[in-house]
């Protein structure tokens, strides 16, 4: 019988074991752990980045929208006259979705939450609000008129109506619309 780093050793038949066969057992036991250490520490980061992902992006579940994106965009165009757009798209989507692609539209009041389940409509041509610049501060490259716009609705069971709107005199399209989620798509 031996004792090695404070273990008492024996063989089976209870004879003692020689220092040889204990080296030998550490050895391979040091050499099982050491790929389940490696395992663990690889698995561990990707496990933590996974459920960090799943509880902050958006909801797998499916969406059952209280409006349709046909009512969504006949609010957002009521009083325009639809021929007058080349370009008209809705989106619905999580409020963090657009406040992530659009940091300019990202102001927040007391009633928005970045989990508000919007409706996020795209006008290409003169829609919405004539900026105000102020007296005599135009800039040189504004025509008078604004290209394309922007109506957010509120996803409710109640009459679409838009609160918020953005509007820009740059381009025709909103840059960052055609990236941001449709979660009626489908």
């Amino acid at each position: 019988m031996q004792r090695a780093a404070g273990l008492k050793i024996t063989a089976a038949d209870g004879e003692g074991c020689s220092g040889h066969a204990v080296a030998l057992t550490v050895s391979v036991l040091a050499r099982f752990a050491s790929p389940w250490r490696r395992l663990i520490l690889a698995v561990l980061p990707l496990a933590a980045v996974g459920l960090v992902l799943a509880l902050n992006g958006p909801s797998l579940g499916r969406v059952h929208p209280n409006q349709s994106k046909a009512a969504i965009i006949d609010a957002a165009l009521h009083g325009y006259d639809a021929t007058a757009f080349s370009r008209v798209e809705a989106k619905l989507m999580y409020r963090r979705d657009l406040q992530r692609a659009a940091k300019e539209l990202s102001g927040t009041s007391p009633d928005e939450s970045p989990d508000d389940l919007i409706w996020v409509v795209a006008v290409s041509g003169n829609y919405g609000i004539s900026p105000s610049f102020g007296c005599c501060s135009v800039p040189a490259d504004y025509h008078g008129h604004n290209t394309w716009g922007l109506a957010i609705f509120v996803d409710a069971p109640s009459a679409p109506q838009a609160n918020e709107f953005g509007v820009s005199y740059h381009g025709d399209w909103p840059p960052f619309f055609d990236s941001l989620p449709d979660l009626a798509a489908g």
